[in-house]
């Protein structure tokens, strides 16, 4: 029954998040609406993540633009030699538009492997400049070398512009 307990708790947990520097931050597929770099402090460390924010699609009214939100480990600091690393889930994200208040939720991409992917489809309703909030809440996990214990919940907010023909 132990053994049973044990392997559950390992393959539920989050997969370790690696460094990756500005791999997904720097301007291109994954960043190209914007990228922002946070400092989290946990209990065995401390974490700089990069909140990345692309469309992957043309943005059009009336056909859904995908966009993808992508987090990536810049750097971190362990402060326990037992703790091999930290890990995300994403619980959820919402696009609110300024423009007329739609909303959209999201679904898990599986582009990357070095890093953790949502997804989203949000369709325009009208042609012009808008103003997207992304809101993001994610839970961090630190991982043993036998499974994870979660960290702490958090919750952020991001803005982009975008332009709709």
């Amino acid at each position: 029954m132990i053994i049973v307990a044990l392997a559950v708790w390992q393959f539920t947990s989050p997969q370790l998040l690696p460094m990756v520097g500005g791999k997904y931050s720097a301007f291109g597929p994954y960043s190209n609406r914007g990228s922002w770099t946070i400092m989290e402090t946990m209990r065995y460390g401390s974490a700089y993540l990069a909140i990345s924010i692309s469309n992957v699609t043309f943005p059009r009214t009336g056909i859904g633009t995908d966009y993808s939100l992508v987090i990536s480990d810049v750097n971190h600091t362990i402060t326990n030699s037992i703790v091999k690393g930290f890990g995300v889930r994403v619980t959820g994200i919402s696009i609110q538009d300024s423009v007329d208040g739609s909303t959209s939720t999201w679904g898990n991409g599986h582009d990357v492997r070095d890093a953790v992917q949502s997804t989203s489809i949000f369709f325009f309703r009208t042609s012009t400049n808008h103003m997207l909030r992304f809101t993001v809440t994610f839970q961090l996990y630190d991982l043993f070398p036998l499974g994870s214990i979660p960290d702490q919940t958090v919750t952020d907010s991001f803005n982009i512009t975008q332009t709709v023909l």
